[in-house]
């Protein structure tokens, strides 16, 4: 016994020194540290091919906007990254303009001006009346997850919407009206909605106040927003609009087609982390595939057979009801978000950069999500974060997969 007293002595001395060596002084293994901050959630860090932090990898969790990767992915690749979006603007009876619209995400303000003078160069001085036709949507409620809450997050999708459906106001402390930006003016829906609200700057889901008359807030807003502008552009324009559709009959005078392609609306969706641009993707893509008319179901369907044909075998860990992230009824594990980021990963660049991390995070109540990317020399190397917890320990995770991930000299 008391001969093999120093073998013992040196066998102990030999671990304590790997385990001096191999952790930072007074820091515990990342996966003990891990479990410090992680009570429901899992994360996941790649470094080239190597796997170097998988924690909870296997288990689903609420993803929040962190899903914007996989609907932004499938819109680049189904929709094409050039796609250009459309708005289609047809002459009935001579005096009557039926604008038919067909999911653009950037159909604002800025850009109708340019209308109106399209359509002066193609003799259209006087409107007697205009037709809204948002029959390439036929959605069957909200988005699940939204509110309805006069939040814009909350805003609600359409074939035919103007400015993201938010509406701009301000109202000052002595009670007057204007619109919130220069480039949209002041319509009769902000004075009505104003009434109510308090002094202050709003940017506001239109859908979340009373419709007056048989048709939605949405189109009401389109269709001011067309009078008031078409009016600024010279053009005499009664304020008659109603819903309707095209017909063989009606003339196509001109096509609108939006300044931003595919790609350029992704990285605006992305990095302002916008719902209803996420959404507009979403059915696009499900109308891309199965045709129109856009429904709820054919993007979900269209999104998991994307997803299948683009990672393969673990797919199914990406479960999507809607495209923005709001609903709690997204589902995600880490290991399928990072097979999702290694596929986005061509796209990288559309992602926000952060002290050298591209970047998209996703937040719900009691949701705080991390996805991106660290950039090592030339690579991008994916990583992870799905905290379903009270505590936003995302940052304190943030920095140890980065210190795993860092190569060192």
């Amino acid at each position: 016994m008391v001969r093999n007293g120093p073998i013992k002595m040196k066998t102990i001395l030999i671990l304590w020194a790997f385990l001096l060596f191999s952790h930072p002084a007074g820091a515990d293994p990342v996966e003990g540290r891990l479990a410090s901050l992680i009570t429901s959630g899992g994360c996941m860090a790649m470094a080239g091919r190597q796997e170097i932090v998988a924690y909870g990898s296997t288990s689903s969790f609420i993803p929040a906007s962190t899903i914007k990767i996989a609907t932004t992915l499938a819109a680049l690749e189904t929709l094409g990254p050039l796609h250009a979006f459309k708005t289609e603007f047809y002459l009935r009876d001579h005096s009557i303009l039926i604008i038919k619209g067909y999911g653009d995400p950037f159909l604002t303000s800025e850009y109708l001006p340019a209308i109106a003078a399209a359509l002066r160069q193609r003799g259209i001085a006087s409107i007697s009346s205009i037709i809204l036709d948002d029959s390439f949507f036929q959605l069957e409620a909200a988005p699940d997850g939204s509110a309805n809450s006069d939040n814009p997050y909350d805003a609600l999708n359409a074939a035919l919407a103007v400015n993201f459906n938010a509406l701009p106001l301000v109202k000052s402390a002595a009670g007057e009206i204007i619109s919130g930006e220069e480039q949209t003016p002041l319509l009769p829906l902000m004075r009505e909605v104003g009434e109510n609200l308090a002094p202050g700057s709003y940017r506001l889901n239109v859908s979340a106040f009373p419709q007056q008359g048989p048709e939605s807030n949405i189109l009401r807003y389109a269709a001011e927003l067309f009078i008031a502008l078409f009016r600024s552009g010279g053009m005499a324009v009664a304020d008659s609009w109603q819903r309707g559709t095209t017909d063989s009959a009606d003339v196509l005078l001109y096509t609108h087609q939006s300044p931003k392609n595919t790609t350029e609306v992704v990285r605006s969706c992305l990095r302002y982390s916008n719902n209803f641009i996420a959404n507009q993707l979403f059915l696009l893509s499900g109308a891309k595939r199965y045709g129109p008319p856009a429904t709820w179901n054919k993007g979900r369907d269209a999104m998991k057979v994307f997803l299948q044909e683009k990672i393969g075998p673990g797919s199914e860990m990406l479960h999507l009801v809607e495209g923005s992230g709001l609903s709690s009824k997204n589902r995600a594990t880490p290991r399928a978000m990072i097979q999702l980021l290694q596929a986005f990963r061509p796209y990288a660049s559309l992602l926000e950069e952060k002290d050298g991390v591209l970047l998209k995070s996703g937040t719900l109540s009691e949701v705080y999500n991390y996805a991106g990317y660290f950039k090592n020399d030339t690579a991008l190397d994916p990583f992870i974060i799905l905290l379903n917890q009270p505590l936003n320990n995302r940052k304190e995770i943030l920095f140890l997969l980065r210190q795993a991930t860092t190569p060192r000299n």
